[in-house]
């Protein structure tokens, strides 16, 4: 192998378990490809080549986020109130925006964005 290439890794049920680990922490696919000792290029390679690798990293991902929005809703049913507001301007964003946003049509051509923090619009 040249030097300067990235070395090719063995896709073996450990290497998933890993993969899966390292997305599961929040990881990018860039910074996986570092932990995993290859190029980016080639982690996208393995993900074409390989469906049980791009399944690892999509699972991966898929229990970080669950294991984030689990501590978040914790957080808002004890009581605090940033992780209440956070929860409910991204669940409910239509009854729970700081801005109070009016599309006004001109003749049909222009839209204007009136912002106010008035709720009685």
């Amino acid at each position: 192998m040249p030097p300067g290439r990235p070395k090719a890794i063995d896709i073996t049920p450990q290497v998933l378990t890993q993969v899966e680990g390292l997305a599961a922490q929040g990881l990018t696919k860039e910074q996986i490809a570092l932990s995993l000792g290859v190029s980016y290029v080639t982690l996208n390679e393995y993900q074409k080549d390989n469906p049980d690798f791009l399944e690892a990293i999509k699972r991966g991902q898929a229990k970080g986020i669950a294991t984030v929005t689990n501590a978040l809703f914790n957080k808002a049913k004890s009581g605090d109130n940033v992780s209440m507001i956070f929860y409910l301007k991204n669940r409910d964003p239509d009854n729970w925006e700081d801005v109070q946003k009016r599309n006004l049509n001109v003749d049909g051509a222009i839209s204007l964005y009136v912002i106010s923090d008035e709720t009685d619009l």
